[in-house]
């Protein structure tokens, strides 16, 4: 059988064709879960044991649903802040008991949720599944509607 130049140009084995769809279609079916997208936040210092936000300077915390992942000057690990619903935030340690990895802020579920090992955590720091040891630290979270108070002990 003769084959045209056309032939040989468009003719790909198997594994390169797989191999070719593989790199388009994994990361649409995983959405980026290779890269870590969140960006970590400076927040103020630490004064009389508490720090003080103003919600205008963080639209993340605007609405419902919204969390940011902020570093505390003075404090060595970085915190997850999270408006759960009109009134109220909660705050919490950012690293997941189990390895340390970030934990991010699920809304739909209103859990703390570890991309590592799978462990997920209630809005109140409880471990409700995978293989965290421990509950993660929260911390008081106030708000008067224009400012975010976080008390840490």
């Amino acid at each position: 059988m003769v084959s045209s130049k056309a032939d040989r140009l468009y003719n790909i084995s198997r594994r390169t064709f797989l191999g070719g769809t593989a790199l388009v279609v994994v990361p649409v079916l995983c959405g980026g879960c290779a890269t870590d997208k969140t960006v970590m936040v400076d927040l103020p210092s630490v004064v009389n044991n508490a720090i003080v936000i103003r919600l205008d300077d963080f639209p993340m915390l605007v609405e419902v649903g919204g969390s940011l992942l902020g570093k505390v000057a003075g404090r060595a690990d970085p915190i997850i802040i999270a408006r759960v619903d009109d009134g109220r935030f909660v705050a919490v340690d950012a690293l997941c008991t189990h390895q340390q990895c970030t934990v991010a802020y699920n809304a739909l579920g209103q859990t703390f949720d570890c991309p590592c090992h799978d462990s997920s955590y209630e809005i109140d720091g409880r471990v409700i599944g995978g293989p965290a040891p421990r509950p993660l630290r929260t911390y008081s979270a106030q708000s008067d509607g224009t400012s975010l108070t976080i008390a840490f002990p």
